[in-house]
Order: structure tokens, then sequence, then C-alpha cells
């Protein structure tokens, strides 16, 4: 449960609000009390235990920073073909002092290094003093303790305000000093982007009251303008701001040794990887209706990525009430399934139940489920299961792609949110039948799953 919260990215040109429908319940909470919960607990019971320690930890070789330069050769310190240095050929080895009694102070403050260090992304940095002051009076200061003066944090809201006074996008004054700090490395001027609203500042409130578009910020490379539909890259092309790659460039090649031994230097065609997933399901019994392996793909949702959840009204409305999995006319055809006909998808990770789409537009032989279908409206019970049918990530499994852990190599670095491993799970085998029987898993439905599993 949240109560205050927002959303955007820095491919979406909005800040939407994401406010409470109802108060909480009972003993409910919103997800930042119980977190503020769970740290002021903690700082009471660790007393004795822990005090101010010094952690030695793992940073890997990050984007932005000297390390995206190290790794073009690649080596193995544990084989013995190189030595192990800390930010070079291996991760960063960095202590970081903790102050464990003080863990709820600190949750509830903001710390003293945006006034010594500042506050930046993407290798550019500005000086955030005015905005600290700023969140003094707007969010009052701790009066004792620890973090003694320092602006407080106590609610969902506060949080949210300190994000919208230190972040470019949402108040013009950073905006001009982070276009301002891109221009020393540029060598041009870039502050016209964000000087008609130098004081525009964004409140939780003001977004509340209805969604606000961003301000043009260089940690994005879209420009917020009246006269320009947001787009990726656009200020390199129109600022001449290099691209953030080895070649200052937009970059297809990729010469890593990894890259080329993949064979995927070039962008290049992969055949669906087997996964095994629907071999010896013998275990699985038939429901008298014929049944097939297709590829399952999961794209990104067709109606609500972000901001709109699919089980509103307005999306129920425009869509199937419910989740759907689209499939070709020839494998509907030679399954019996007919469009709108309830389905059921599956193999040895999971199963999920939803309504056929039958379109010419998706090829023979592959699925299609949009991602981010709720598992909330319209969705019977699995008659392999015997529970209520899951969602699109229920037969995927996540399997780590090798040449995503190249690291300390230009834009191929660490990025949090940008670049890493992540788990290639869009791309499934699944068998597909029709349902034989439709059960809702109420009263009646549940009485006849356990006398079906005695």
């Amino acid at each position: 449960y949240e109560k205050d919260d927002m959303n955007t990215s820095d491919m979406h040109p909005f800040i939407h609000p994401l406010s409470a429908a109802v108060d909480p319940a009972w003993e409910s909470r919103s997800d930042w009390e119980i977190y503020k919960g769970i740290a002021k607990t903690f700082s009471e019971l660790c007393v004795g235990h822990l005090g101010e320690e010094t952690d030695v930890v793992l940073q890997p070789l990050q984007h932005d920073s000297p390390g995206e330069l190290a790794a073009g050769e690649v080596r193995d310190w544990k084989k013995g073909e190189c030595d192990l240095i800390p930010g070079q050929t291996a991760p960063q080895i960095i202590s970081v002092q903790r102050d464990y009694p003080a863990v709820y102070e600190r949750f509830t403050s903001v710390g003293p290094l945006l006034e010594k260090l500042g506050n930046g992304g993407k290798g550019i940095s500005w000086n955030t003093d005015k905005e600290v002051d700023l969140l003094r009076r707007l969010n009052y200061t701790k009066t004792d303790g620890v973090a003694k003066g320092q602006p407080m944090i106590n609610s969902a809201i506060d949080a949210a305000e300190v994000i919208l006074t230190l972040a470019p996008e949402t108040n013009g004054q950073v905006a001009v000093k982070a276009w301002q700090a891109l221009g020393e490395f540029t060598g041009r001027d870039h502050t016209h982007l964000a000087r008609p609203k130098e004081e525009e500042k964004i409140r939780f409130r003001d977004i509340q009251a209805q969604p606000r578009k961003i301000i043009s910020s260089p940690t994005w490379s879209g420009l917020e303008d009246e006269h320009v539909s947001y787009n990726a890259g656009y200020t390199n092309v129109h600022e001449l701001i290099p691209w953030r790659t080895l070649s200052g460039r937009q970059q297809l090649y990729q010469d890593h040794p990894w890259m080329r031994a993949f064979g995927e230097a070039f962008c290049a065609y992969r055949p669906p990887v087997d996964t095994r997933s629907v071999q010896n399901l013998e275990h699985i019994p038939s429901n008298g209706f014929p049944e097939k392996a297709l590829n399952f793909l999961t794209p990104h949702q067709k109606w609500g990525i972000h901001s709109t959840y699919s089980e509103n009204l307005l999306m129920l409305t425009l869509s199937r009430g419910g989740p759907i999995v689209w499939m070709s006319e020839t494998d509907a055809k030679e399954l019996g399934i007919e469009d709108n006909d309830w389905i059921e998808v599956f193999n040895a990770n999971g199963a999920l139940t939803a309504r056929a789409v039958v379109s010419q537009r998706v090829p023979a032989g592959m699925t299609m489920m949009y991602h981010a279908q709720e598992r909330l409206m319209n969705i019977p019970g699995s008659e392999i299961t015997g529970q209520r049918g899951g969602i699109h990530n229920s037969v995927t499994r996540a399997c780590p792609k090798p040449t995503h852990m190249i690291g300390g190599y230009a834009q191929l670095a660490y990025g949090f949110n940008y670049y890493g491993t992540v788990g290639s799970n869009r791309d499934e085998f699944i068998m597909v039948r029709k349902m034989n029987k439709v059960n809702w898993l109420d009263d009646e439905g549940r009485d006849q799953v356990q006398e079906a599993t005695k």
C-alpha cells in the first residue's frame, strides 16, 4: 500500500502523482511509514550490538567514472592473467561509514553531503546549497540528534518534496545549473533550454491537481518543448552534445571481444532459445482439447505503461476486460480456438488463463501477451494448478545474458537502471490449449476443485 508517491522516467515527459484512494485501514500503513517504523525499531535495538562501523563493500566499474574505460582488454586476475587492481581489473573496494544507531535520524532527514558535494547525474554535478535551504523552509528542520539543523523527511510527501526540489526536471533553477554544468564539458551554452522555466518549482500538491510536464534537463536526452515532441537523442543532435559512448557518436558496432565472440558486434537476429520448458510435461493430464507448443513473447503493454493501470474502467472498456493472449489464425484453427475463447497457457514454469485474441498480425508459431496485465480482473482458475490463473511471468524464467555482464567499457559499463545484467525473460516456449471448464473459484467452484483433487 502506498499513500503518496510519484511516477516518471527519462522516457516519459510527465510527473504523475500516486495518491491514496482511501486511508490505510485498521493497522495497515503506507510503504513510507512501514520502512520508517523498521528504521526506528532497528535504531533502538542495535544499541550495544552495532555502533559507528566501517563496512567494506564492492562497487561496480561505473558509467560516468574513470572506471568506465578500465577494462578494454579482458583479463581475469583469478587465472593469473593480471594483478587484482581495484577499479581496473576488479570492482572498486571502498569503505563506507555507517552509524547504525542513527539509521532512523538519517532516514528521516536530508544528509549533509548535498551541501558539501552537490548533486548530479550522468557525469555532471552542480551546487545545491539554495535547494537544501528551501527544503528547510518547506519540510522544517531537525532540532536535535545527529541530524540537527537538517531538513526533515517525516512523511512520504516530505520525501516527494525533496526529490522535486533537487531534480532539474521539476526545479527550473536547478535545470539552469545543470545545463551550465554540461556546458563546461561541451564548450557551448545550453541554458536557453531551461531559462523560460527558471523560476518554476513544481510541488507535490501541483501534480496532485494535474500531472505536470517536466522541465528540460541534461540528464534526459529528449527536449521538453512546445514545438517538439519528446523523443530520445534530440538534444544530442540539435545541441551538439556527444553521445555517452566510446566514440561520442551513435555507435552501432560493438568492438568488445565478448561481443565479437558472440557474433553480436552488429545487431543480429537470434532465434528463440529453447529453454526446455515444454518437455517432460507428461504429468499434466489432457483436458480433451488439442494442445501445441508455441513461442511466447511478452512485449511492452499496449494500454497502460508506467502511469495507467489496465484494470481501471476506461482501460477495461477499451480492451477485453481481462487478460488476453494474441495468437495466429493458423494456430488457432489447428487448436479449435476461436476469438475470445478461454485458453490456458502452461509449461514447466507455471500456468496462466486468458482469452484468445485471434489475429492476422501474429505469425504462425508464436503468441504474445502484453505484460503488466494485473491479476485482479476477470481471471478464472487454472485447470492445471487448481488456483487462480497467473500473469505473463507465470510461464517465464530469468536467463541472464552473458554480454550484459561486460563492464568497464564506455557505454558498456554499469549504471543503475541503465546498463547491467537483466533477465532475458521475454522469450519462452509454452503449451496452449482451449479450456474445457471455466471455473471462477467461487464457493461452488472451490468445492469442485477440492473434490477433483481428493
